[in-house]
């Protein structure tokens, strides 16, 4: 008789709980980014929407994808496009920031100036408060970037070049 009134009341209780909980809501889909379960994202590059960054301190011409998270939140991930000869001007993010550079030749300039050529593939790890600018070659640039804090852009002085 108790088993049958427990088994009653869970049925009764997750019955309530099924229709009295919110219908969770999917993130609308966007080109060229699939899920096949839950924390899955699949991304197909090619396909992808492009849309043109707007941040105070960048040149216009940067164009962003996002594949999952939110940046304003954190954990957010991210590709990022630039035409030829694009310049990131020095700037810092409380975030650590990870960059994983797919396409093109670019420069990296430290915070004190040192330059370092570079070629896709490559990957950068920067903690957090690394002033740092990007200059793409003559090709456009594509790279990944993961922020696991909530985002922000700290412009700086270019530094002189060593």
């Amino acid at each position: 008789m108790h088993r049958a009134l427990l088994w009653l009341a869970v049925a009764w209780v997750t019955a309530i709980s099924a229709t009295s909980a919110p219908a969770q809501q999917n993130p609308p889909a966007r080109k060229g980014v699939y899920s096949f379960g839950p924390d899955q994202t699949i991304a197909d590059i090619g396909k992808m929407e492009w849309a043109p960054l707007q941040l105070d301190g960048l040149p216009p011409g940067i164009e962003i994808a996002v594949l999952r998270g939110d940046l304003a939140k954190g954990g957010g991930e991210i590709l990022l496009r630039t035409p030829p000869k694009y310049v990131v001007p020095n700037h810092s993010h409380t975030s650590d920031e990870t960059y994983v550079w797919l396409k093109g030749a670019f420069t990296y300039v430290a915070a004190d100036g040192t330059r370092q050529k570079m070629e896709a593939p490559s990957y950068i790890s920067l903690p957090g408060q690394s002033p740092h600018a990007l200059e793409c070659g003559d090709e456009p640039c594509v790279f990944y970037l993961r922020y696991g804090r909530p985002f922000d852009l700290h412009i700086h002085a270019m530094p002189p070049s060593k």
